[in-house]
């Protein structure tokens, strides 16, 4: 299996070239609700305060469109024999588990851009929970199966895990063409939706609306990417009007070809909604965010 650590880079494709906390991180004023984990939003990547080996505090990306845990080398336990994976004891919050760590190479993509006091959390810490992510109040929290119960305003939409990739049903509408498949949840990737370049003539879209640019950190190469408005961006009965997709083939996008599924979907398109994903029986509940 390909270095999961080569994915990860992938997922940030706006990101600026460093990460540090004294830059300006986006913030709101919190009141939490109980049992929340407040997070800091940089780029709209939720960022944790977690710890490693129950003693290195550390910041933790977490992004569902990832597993397992990618972290810098110092944080390495055996550095005699060197294996590309160590289990480390991690913890956010009042979660802890012991998780398979891969490690990251000194100058890697992701440590540049966040620095190496950030290590990179997959949704798997979360397996068989029903987490909550707020973007407009910046926490998570952990929620019990009768919560479920009293929500309102919610659209509860079945997503499917294959091979711990986490895809749900999606429905574009571009100019009156419908490209309708699996989108690979992805909260890691700032921007709303991405597809492969070979969806223009897949879908004989309008190449006239296309607006062109240059991937500043998606690769070395600052690969060409197309953009275009779309009208609606649909999932179950949730919708979002008017969001850019990105169109790229750059060699990190590992989903041009594939019959699993058709595109990324960011975190772009899920700040605009309270999110709860309910890993015990691969729901995702969406409400829209009163503006």
């Amino acid at each position: 299996m390909r270095l999961r650590i080569l994915w990860f880079s992938i997922l940030y494709l706006f990101a600026v070239k460093s990460f540090a906390y004294n830059l300006e991180i986006d913030s709101v004023p919190r009141i939490l609700p109980e049992r929340a984990v407040p997070f800091q939003s940089f780029k709209n990547n939720v960022i944790l305060d977690g710890y490693a080996h129950d003693s290195v505090p550390i910041k933790a990306l977490l992004d569902i469109g990832a597993w397992g845990l990618a972290v810098p080398e110092y944080l390495r336990v055996n550095k005699e024999t060197i294996n590309k994976k160590e289990q480390i004891r991690f913890r956010v919050g009042d979660w802890v588990k012991i998780v398979d760590a891969t490690f990251m190479e000194t100058g890697s993509q992701f440590l540049n851009w966040y620095g190496d006091d950030c290590v990179l959390l997959g949704w798997d810490f979360f397996n068989r929970r029903i987490l909550e992510i707020s973007y407009n109040n910046q926490y998570i929290r952990e929620l019990k199966p009768i919560d479920l119960d009293s929500l309102k305003g919610y659209d509860c939409i079945k997503f499917q895990n294959r091979g711990r990739r986490l895809l749900i049903p999606t429905v574009v509408d571009i100019g009156g063409v419908i490209i309708e498949g699996d989108c690979w949840i992805d909260t890691g990737l700032n921007g709303t939706l991405f597809f492969a370049q070979n969806i223009f003539t897949k879908y004989n879209l309008n190449i006239d609306k296309i607006k062109e640019g240059r991937a500043k950190n998606l690769d070395h190469s600052r690969t060409k990417v197309n953009i275009m408005k779309t009208d609606v961006i649909r999932v179950g009965n949730s919708k979002l009007i008017d969001a850019d997709v990105i169109f790229s083939d750059s060699e990190w996008f590992v989903f041009k070809e594939n019959d699993m599924y058709i595109g990324l979907l960011g975190n772009q398109f899920f700040r605009n909604f309270s999110v709860i994903f309910d890993f015990r029986k691969n729901n995702l509940y969406l409400k829209p965010i009163e503006e």
